[in-house]
């Protein structure tokens, strides 16, 4: 597997690796990126986006798992949302320049995972980007962080993230929401295992109601008897959801 480490930016968590198919194609080549999760800590790498990666390239994309900073790792919130919105840009800029193939940037799918999922969303919502998606696949993504004090298993992650408290901030909260940034006009599908323990399958439900209510193309799959981690475990349904959502 062709895999090309990029740097779209000076800081040293600021890279992705471009993952290619083996043969060339004659037409641009469709775009995934991924986006990890591990509620934005610096504990956790793009390590556990790397077989999605290697899977999207075997089917033909060319597949960039990206890095950003992270709690830990040199950034907080807004630092977070300005790299993941740079290394999806980057794909007309820095990635086209070191790939030998030529990348459609017209057809640039994002998958996240959990916060990536977050992100992913989040990025949807981005006003007059370089690069906007095609579409987009929340993994069991927090997309409400205004509920986050309700939830003693990602509030702490969120005031890490955010730096304040809801309480303290909550146009912040609110802005950082891929809930409370709608309509986007990008398709966008939720998958959540219904046993998940982390993030509540509430999550991805009123996220995808709201996204239809105001007139966006919205999904949802709730995957009986699966939890978060599912997502990370080769051949799971959630596993093979997330494919098949991702290379329709």
């Amino acid at each position: 597997m062709n895999r090309i480490r990029i740097a779209y930016g000076e800081h040293s968590e600021q890279f992705g690796h471009l993952y290619l198919p083996e043969t060339a194609a004659s037409e641009p080549v469709p775009v995934v990126v991924v986006i990890h999760g591990g509620f934005w800590s610096g504990r956790y790498a793009l390590n556990l986006g790397t077989q999605y990666a290697i899977e999207f390239a075997r089917a033909g994309f060319a597949a960039w798992n990206i890095e950003y900073r992270r709690v830990g790792a040199g950034g907080t919130w807004p630092e977070v949302s300005r790299d993941v919105s740079d290394a999806v840009d980057a794909v007309g800029g820095v990635v086209q320049e070191n790939s030998p193939f030529r990348l459609d940037r017209g057809d640039v799918r994002i998958v996240g995972h959990s916060a990536g999922g977050q992100l992913a969303v989040w990025l949807a919502g981005r006003e007059e980007p370089d690069i906007r998606p095609s579409r987009v696949v929340s993994q069991a993504g927090v997309l409400d962080l205004t509920v986050g004090p309700s939830n003693k298993s990602v509030n702490p992650a969120v005031q890490a993230l955010l730096g304040v408290s809801y309480e303290q901030a909550p146009e912040l909260y609110r802005s950082a929401s891929p809930l409370h940034r709608l309509p986007t006009g990008i398709p966008v599908h939720c998958i959540h295992g219904a046993a998940d323990a982390q993030v509540a399958v509430s999550h991805s439900e009123r996220y995808v109601e709201a996204a239809v209510e105001a007139g966006d193309d919205a999904r949802l799959s709730i995957v009986d008897g699966e939890d978060h981690f599912a997502f990370l475990q080769p051949g799971s349904e959630c596993w093979k959801q997330t494919l098949a959502a991702v290379l329709e």
